[in-house]
């Protein structure tokens, strides 16, 4: 199940471009949270993985994909992979204690978030971790 026992989802993505991730629905009253993380400006021909965090504050979590090439999805050590959403009327989303993630509607929800650009808990990651 994504986001509980430490499984967070990877993202890779292929060539230049940015990964938007929300975090909403806090269950301490925080404001909700949304920013983005750059790929490396060396990412032209390259495929980079990014590694979703999450915090158990919120129970709502988005991401989206603006880069030239596709992205996909997957939880550490599955071969399952989906495409990651292209903006925030069809982001990828999962919401906490789910098992399912889905494209979703979040505009709502960024609406109202605090900006956190290269803040948020994405994390660019190596290759071949699992």
């Amino acid at each position: 199940m994504t986001y509980t026992n430490g499984l967070a989802p990877i993202v890779t993505t292929y060539g230049p471009g940015n990964i938007h991730h929300l975090s909403y629905a806090s269950n301490g009253g925080l404001p909700n949270v949304v920013g983005k993380i750059t790929a490396p400006a060396t990412a032209e021909n390259e495929t980079t993985n990014f590694l979703l965090g999450f915090s158990y504050t919120f129970t709502g979590y988005s991401f989206y994909w603006d880069g030239a090439g596709p992205a996909f999805w997957r939880v550490a050590g599955s071969p399952f992979t989906e495409p990651v959403g292209t903006s925030w009327t069809d982001a990828t989303s999962a919401l906490w204690g789910t098992e399912v993630i889905l494209d979703a509607n979040v505009q709502a929800q960024v609406s109202t978030a605090v900006n956190r650009d290269n803040e948020v808990i994405a994390f660019i990651i190596p290759d071949n971790l699992d």
